[in-house]
Protein backbone atom coordinates (compact mmCIF):
# COMPACT_ATOMS: atom_id res chain seq x y z
CA UNK A 1 0.00 0.00 0.00
CA UNK A 2 1.46 3.33 -1.05
CA UNK A 3 0.77 6.36 1.07
CA UNK A 4 1.20 9.80 -0.44
CA UNK A 5 2.43 12.43 1.96
CA UNK A 6 1.79 16.09 1.20
CA UNK A 7 4.30 18.29 2.94
CA UNK A 8 4.53 22.06 3.02
CA UNK A 9 8.07 23.15 3.55
CA UNK A 10 9.20 26.62 4.49
CA UNK A 11 12.93 26.93 3.89
CA UNK A 12 15.49 29.61 4.61
CA UNK A 13 18.47 29.28 2.32
CA UNK A 14 21.77 31.08 2.33
CA UNK A 15 22.73 33.04 -0.75
CA UNK A 16 25.13 31.44 -3.18
CA UNK A 17 26.78 32.29 -6.46
CA UNK A 18 27.54 29.36 -8.76
CA UNK A 19 29.46 31.53 -11.20
CA UNK A 20 32.67 30.81 -9.32
CA UNK A 21 34.87 27.77 -9.88
CA UNK A 22 35.64 26.95 -6.24
CA UNK A 23 33.21 24.99 -4.03
CA UNK A 24 30.85 26.92 -1.74
CA UNK A 25 28.81 25.99 1.31
CA UNK A 26 25.24 27.03 2.04
CA UNK A 27 22.81 26.17 4.82
CA UNK A 28 19.08 25.72 5.07
CA UNK A 29 16.46 25.20 7.75
CA UNK A 30 13.12 23.67 6.82
CA UNK A 31 9.98 22.27 8.35
CA UNK A 32 7.18 20.18 6.93
CA UNK A 33 4.12 18.25 8.03
CA UNK A 34 2.12 15.30 6.74
CA UNK A 35 0.16 12.21 7.79
CA UNK A 36 0.70 8.47 8.26
CA UNK A 37 -2.33 6.23 8.89
CA UNK A 38 -4.46 9.34 9.54
CA UNK A 39 -2.01 10.63 12.20
CA UNK A 40 -0.14 13.88 11.66
CA UNK A 41 3.60 14.41 11.92
CA UNK A 42 6.07 17.28 11.74
CA UNK A 43 9.57 17.03 10.27
CA UNK A 44 12.34 19.60 10.83
CA UNK A 45 15.64 19.71 8.88
CA UNK A 46 18.93 21.57 9.31
CA UNK A 47 20.91 21.18 6.10
CA UNK A 48 24.42 21.89 4.90
CA UNK A 49 24.94 22.06 1.14
CA UNK A 50 28.36 21.59 -0.40
CA UNK A 51 28.08 23.09 -3.88
CA UNK A 52 31.06 21.23 -5.30
CA UNK A 53 30.59 22.48 -8.86
CA UNK A 54 27.99 24.59 -10.60
CA UNK A 55 26.16 21.36 -11.54
CA UNK A 56 26.53 19.21 -8.37
CA UNK A 57 25.47 19.80 -4.75
CA UNK A 58 26.08 17.30 -1.93
CA UNK A 59 23.39 18.01 0.66
CA UNK A 60 23.52 16.64 4.22
CA UNK A 61 20.60 17.36 6.51
CA UNK A 62 20.03 16.31 10.12
CA UNK A 63 16.34 15.90 10.84
CA UNK A 64 13.76 14.89 13.38
CA UNK A 65 10.23 13.67 12.72
CA UNK A 66 7.63 13.56 15.48
CA UNK A 67 3.87 13.38 15.80
CA UNK A 68 0.79 11.94 17.44
CA UNK A 69 1.03 8.18 18.03
CA UNK A 70 4.29 8.05 16.03
CA UNK A 71 7.73 7.17 17.31
CA UNK A 72 10.14 10.10 17.18
CA UNK A 73 12.60 9.55 14.35
CA UNK A 74 15.89 11.38 13.89
CA UNK A 75 18.81 10.96 11.55
CA UNK A 76 20.69 12.21 8.51
CA UNK A 77 19.53 12.61 4.92
CA UNK A 78 22.46 12.69 2.48
CA UNK A 79 21.75 13.42 -1.17
CA UNK A 80 23.79 14.04 -4.32
CA UNK A 81 21.85 16.60 -6.34
CA UNK A 82 22.61 17.22 -10.00
CA UNK A 83 21.42 20.63 -11.08
CA UNK A 84 21.16 23.00 -13.98
CA UNK A 85 20.10 26.61 -14.04
CA UNK A 86 19.13 29.32 -16.48
CA UNK A 87 19.48 32.95 -15.29
CA UNK A 88 19.42 36.41 -16.78
CA UNK A 89 22.71 38.33 -16.93
CA UNK A 90 22.28 39.96 -13.50
CA UNK A 91 20.85 36.75 -11.96
CA UNK A 92 17.64 38.62 -11.07
CA UNK A 93 15.40 36.15 -12.88
CA UNK A 94 15.97 32.44 -13.36
CA UNK A 95 14.93 28.84 -13.14
CA UNK A 96 16.76 25.89 -11.57
CA UNK A 97 16.18 22.15 -11.94
CA UNK A 98 17.61 19.52 -9.56
CA UNK A 99 17.43 15.75 -9.12
CA UNK A 100 19.45 13.04 -7.44
CA UNK A 101 19.70 9.91 -5.31
CA UNK A 102 20.37 9.69 -1.60
CA UNK A 103 20.11 7.82 1.68
CA UNK A 104 18.18 8.41 4.89
CA UNK A 105 20.11 7.05 7.89
CA UNK A 106 17.75 7.02 10.86
CA UNK A 107 16.67 5.31 14.06
CA UNK A 108 13.34 3.44 14.54
CA UNK A 109 13.91 1.25 11.44
CA UNK A 110 13.46 4.39 9.34
CA UNK A 111 16.55 4.19 7.11
CA UNK A 112 15.69 4.40 3.42
CA UNK A 113 16.94 4.90 -0.10
CA UNK A 114 15.59 8.12 -1.54
CA UNK A 115 15.37 10.10 -4.72
CA UNK A 116 14.39 13.72 -5.04
CA UNK A 117 13.67 16.10 -7.92
CA UNK A 118 12.34 19.60 -8.22
CA UNK A 119 12.26 23.01 -9.80
CA UNK A 120 12.91 26.48 -8.38
CA UNK A 121 11.89 29.83 -9.85
CA UNK A 122 14.00 32.82 -8.81
CA UNK A 123 12.92 36.46 -8.82
CA UNK A 124 15.50 38.72 -7.20
CA UNK A 125 16.27 37.31 -3.76
CA UNK A 126 13.05 35.28 -3.59
CA UNK A 127 12.90 31.63 -4.66
CA UNK A 128 9.71 29.59 -5.00
CA UNK A 129 9.94 25.93 -5.86
CA UNK A 130 8.57 22.48 -5.46
CA UNK A 131 9.22 18.86 -6.13
CA UNK A 132 8.92 15.34 -4.81
CA UNK A 133 10.99 12.96 -2.70
CA UNK A 134 10.49 9.21 -2.94
CA UNK A 135 11.57 7.07 0.05
CA UNK A 136 11.85 3.28 0.06
CA UNK A 137 12.37 2.09 3.64
CA UNK A 138 14.70 -0.88 4.21
CA UNK A 139 12.62 -2.33 7.06
CA UNK A 140 8.97 -2.41 8.10
CA UNK A 141 8.31 0.51 10.42
CA UNK A 142 5.58 0.69 13.04
CA UNK A 143 3.85 3.48 14.90
CA UNK A 144 3.30 3.57 18.69
CA UNK A 145 0.14 1.46 18.25
CA UNK A 146 2.16 -1.29 16.49
CA UNK A 147 0.48 -0.59 13.15
CA UNK A 148 2.68 -0.93 10.09
CA UNK A 149 3.66 2.24 8.29
CA UNK A 150 4.02 2.34 4.49
CA UNK A 151 7.22 0.83 3.04
CA UNK A 152 7.20 3.34 0.16
CA UNK A 153 6.47 7.01 0.55
CA UNK A 154 6.26 10.01 -1.75
CA UNK A 155 6.60 13.44 -0.16
CA UNK A 156 5.59 16.43 -2.29
CA UNK A 157 7.10 19.69 -1.18
CA UNK A 158 6.78 23.41 -1.78
CA UNK A 159 9.75 25.61 -0.96
CA UNK A 160 9.80 29.33 -0.25
CA UNK A 161 13.26 30.74 0.27
CA UNK A 162 15.04 34.00 0.82
CA UNK A 163 18.49 35.27 1.57
CA UNK A 164 21.01 34.97 4.34
CA UNK A 165 24.66 33.98 4.22
CA UNK A 166 27.68 33.09 6.28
Amino acid sequence: MKKIILALSITWLSSVSFAQSKPTFTYDVSGSSGTYNDRSYTEIHLGLNWNMTEWFNWRNSVFTQFGSDLNTVWGLDTTGLFRTEFYTQGRDLGIEFFAGPGLRLANEKSSAALGTAGITLALGGLRIGGGATYLNYFETRQDKLDQDLPKDEVQYFITLSGGGSF
